[in-house]
């Protein structure tokens, strides 16, 4: 069996279609899809508008059923036509007609044409019972004329308005700050579209090579994959925080067939992407137990429908057992598009082939020969099949079967479970602690946690020490909430805050073998960059560098150093990195609120200071999409080089992609503008006479009358000397803090963590304005903290857990001055 076409991968600039009944947020997911991957947004509505000038409403008065009908399939069929590449399409009510719909079949065997939908429940809130109803029966329709399907999770969550901490800023309950209701279905929806044209991995892997998300689970150093029942999930007795690092993918088992299944199966997709941002392996189980036994014509029908589900939903994994109709399998891997196969051969019972047979290889050539990702081979064995038997087997893979070899999943199981220690190195299959053992015989005994810490029982990982270092680190937070994550995770490292103020010192603690990382302060972020000969792309971007890693790879390949975190040894070279512009960019997305969006054409922000973390603040907000950002600092002379350092930097990056903008352009009949608002193709580029960048000289000069008042200001002003001098006593001049929506306000200082800014920006929010949110330096020092864990050790991050224990730790730091005073 040769391996199948691969139908469902289009050309990367293939326009994207959305369909989908009306309430369903078409509209709100297109111009979220548009800014993301930087193409023009075209809605039915005005293409038809702007062919006939005429709306909908007056073209059916002016001429009538008939030939308004006529006139509207003809414009639904020129808007596909017209605008094939580089656009998001969103489609009205005319993709309900079956001549649409036909069209939209045809389309979509060469682009992507996504079927939106969401629960019933809230589409019936939007009108009476009977037009819902009717309405929901057409849009079913929907699935026959798309390829790809989207299911638009309602947030149920409201945003929570601001509690007072113990400091009396405004800290998010939960995590959620007022205005980011939209936040998360922004984050899926790209996810969604990363997945679907290919450049979630990639994008992620040119970036940063360390970052969790570059490197697939199945090429990692060790993985372990939560299997999850759907029989299980439609009555869970666990909340899906508790599901938070807990392993490095998702597999979703379809064991149970509920009434509605395609629609609770997209929901559950939507609700695992959503609550813990794992990849999802997709699998059909083909004699679930409790089920009724089908008949081999109708359990085909059946599971090919619901694997092709799985590909419809973009998962990351399909997961296809190769011992299946072998039409089945190839209809699966003709259609799996951007979606991994994981090609499967469950020995199940008694007496089963041994690792020994040779049958076992010829198994893994045809799956390799017909093009799986990752080889998936499981032996029930009682007693009859010592680990050597595995081990000698993988030793004569390796002999036997050319490069490149699919990754291989292999293990054995028993009644009591799967064999510990687990066999396989990468996607173990695990549980949660607290999930009953009967809800999976696979995972019965073994949970991430333990088999993680294994690994450092065994000296397969080392015990290592972490840092954070700079000239003033004794108040640091960093340790009590690595610490914290260590525990969790059952790792033996380390973490301390090591005062050091010269590159001389730093190169020592560097220099130990069991040195695992660290986070540089003040003053080594500039400082350190041109000892370092890799850096992440964002590092390179922003100039400074606040994580620093140890390379220990046996090869130069990045990859094999990236696999050698949490084991000791020389290391060759370093890695910088940094993620105070990530984490600053977390916080200003939970705090925007809908009413201040970011539009680049008009969005000013406000950076004050002209260090290192301003340089990640004016990353974080062009990452953002702002094009007007203004820089204050105490020194001018600093503030202008930063300015120019952006400047150019975003100068050289737009170069690159100006060629692109006519084309999209004329993709919307070469107007600039889309139903009134700028259009939403995001080029970096600037203009000769507009620099993204400026300095201004004095608090007391007047907002430029050129540009909005700001809505975002981030303070980058240390709140404690590190020079000597005293630290800067700041404020913001009234005028500048006139805007009519409000804005987000963030305070990079905790120490003390009421700054005069935060002191001022709360009696602005009770006298001026309560449309201002302030953020806290708690809240962005969590995530930096955050994002390091996972850079320095690989492994996801317990996030909830180091979030509490840097606001008590804070506390407690407080409560002991007190004490002392």
């Amino acid at each position: 069996m040769a391996p199948p076409r691969n139908e469902r991968v289009f050309e990367s600039n293939a326009s994207i279609v959305l369909v989908g009944c009306r309430g369903a947020g078409k509209r709100t997911l297109g111009f979220m899809g548009a800014l993301h991957l930087r193409r023009r947004l075209v809605t039915e509505d005005h293409y038809f508008e702007k062919l006939t000038g005429l709306t909908r409403g007056q073209y059916l008065s002016r001429h009538g059923r008939d030939h308004f009908a006529r006139q509207n399939m003809d414009v639904f069929k020129r808007m596909l036509d017209a605008n094939r590449t580089g656009c998001i399409i969103e489609c009205g009510m005319s993709s309900l007609s079956g001549e649409a719909q036909d069209a939209l079949r045809e389309y979509s065997t060469t682009h992507p044409v996504v079927y939106i939908h969401r629960e019933k429940e809230q589409i019936s809130r939007l009108m009476d019972a009977a037009d819902a109803q009717q309405l929901l029966e057409a849009d079913d329709k929907h699935r026959s004329c798309s390829n790809f399907e989207y299911y638009n999770l309602y947030d149920s969550s409201t945003p929570a308005p601001p509690s007072r901490s113990t400091s009396g800023t405004s800290t998010p309950i939960h995590g959620r700050q007022p205005g980011s209701k939209l936040l998360c279905v922004q984050e899926d929806f790209a996810k969604f579209l990363d997945i679907i044209t290919g450049r979630g991995a990639t994008k992620a892997w040119l970036e940063s090579p360390f970052s969790v998300a570059a490197i697939p689970p199945e090429f990692r150093s060790y993985s372990y994959a939560v299997r999850l029942r759907l029989s299980y999930l439609v009555d869970m007795d666990l909340e899906w925080e508790d599901f938070e690092a807990r392993g490095d993918c998702i597999e979703l088992i379809i064991d149970h067939w509920p009434e509605d299944l395609l629609n609770v199966i997209a929901r559950q997709v939507a609700l695992i992407r959503r609550k813990l941002r794992l990849p999802i392996i997709f699998h059909v189980e083909e004699n679930p137990r409790g089920e009724r036994r089908r008949p081999p014509d109708e359990k085909n029908a059946t599971d090919a429908e619901l694997l092709e589900l799985g590909l419809r939903l973009g998962v990351d994994y399909i997961s296809i057992d190769l011992q299946r109709d072998e039409t089945l399998v190839s209809r699966v891997l003709q259609h799996r598009g951007r979606s991994k196969a994981i090609g499967n051969y469950w020995h199940m019972g008694l007496g089963e082939l041994a690792w020994q047979d040779e049958r076992h290889i010829e198994n893994y050539k045809r799956a390799q020969r017909v093009g799986c990702d990752v080889v998936r081979m499981v032996r029930f064995c009682a007693n009859d099949s010592p680990a050597e038997y595995l081990d000698e087997f993988k030793q004569r893979l390796q002999q036997a079967v050319p490069d490149p070899k699919p990754p291989l999943v292999a293990y054995d199981f028993s009644v009591l479970g799967v064999r510990t220690p687990i066999q396989t190195r990468i996607l173990g299959p695990v549980k949660h602690p607290d999930m009953e053992n009967e809800r999976d015989h696979l995972a019965t005994v073994s949970t991430y946690r333990n088999s993680f810490q294994l690994l450092f029982r065994q000296f397969l990982l080392d015990p290592l020490q972490y840092y954070v270092t700079g000239s003033n680190v004794s108040y640091s937070l960093s340790p009590a909430m690595h610490s914290a994550a260590y525990d969790y995770a059952y790792m033996p490292h380390t973490f301390q805050a090591v005062p050091c103020s010269t590159l001389d010192s730093l190169n020592q603690i560097c220099s130990s073998d069991s040195f695992g990382g660290a986070c540089l302060t003040a003053p080594f972020k500039v400082a350190i960059m041109p000892h370092l000969k890799v850096k992440s792309h964002h590092a390179t971007a922003i100039g400074a560098v606040n994580v620093l890693l140890p390379l220990r790879g046996r090869t130069s390949a990045i990859l094999d150093h990236a696999n050698s975190r949490n084991t000791a040894g020389p290391a060759r070279e370093f890695f910088g990195d940094n993620t105070d512009w990530s984490s600053i960019l977390t916080c200003l997305r939970r705090a925007i609120s809908p009413r201040n969006h970011v539009q680049p054409s008009k969005t000013t922000a406000l950076v004050i200071g002209a260090g290192g973390m301003a340089r990640a603040a004016i990353y974080a907000l062009y990452q953002l999409g702002c094009r007007h950002i203004f820089i204050y600092n105490r020194t001018v002379g600093n503030a202008e080089g930063v300015a120019r350092h952006f400047n150019e930097w975003a100068a050289a990056a737009g170069s690159s992609s100006q060629a692109s903008a006519p084309a999209a352009a004329a993709a919307n009949g070469g107007s600039p503008k889309m139903n009134g608002t700028s259009s939403p193709l995001l080029s970096p580029s600037l203009s000769s006479s507009r620099e993204m960048c400026r300095v201004l000289p004095s608090l007391s000069h007047p907002w430029p009358a050129a540009c909005q008042l700001p809505t975002m200001v981030i303070s980058c002003v240390p709140a404690t000397s590190v020079d000597g001098n005293p630290p800067a006593d700041f404020v913001m001049p009234l005028d500048w803090l006139r805007s009519p929506t409000g804005g987000v306000v963030v305070e990079l200082a905790y120490e003390p963590l009421v700054t005069p800014l935060v002191a001022q920006m709360r009696a602005v929010r009770d006298s001026m304005s309560p449309s201002w949110v302030v953020v806290d330096g708690l809240e962005v020092v969590a995530e930096m903290a955050i994002e390091a864990f996972e850079l320095m050790t690989g492994r996801m991050a317990p996030k909830r857990l180091m979030k509490e224990v840097c606001r008590k730790t804070w506390e407690g730091q407080q409560q002991g001055r007190r004490s002392l005073s």
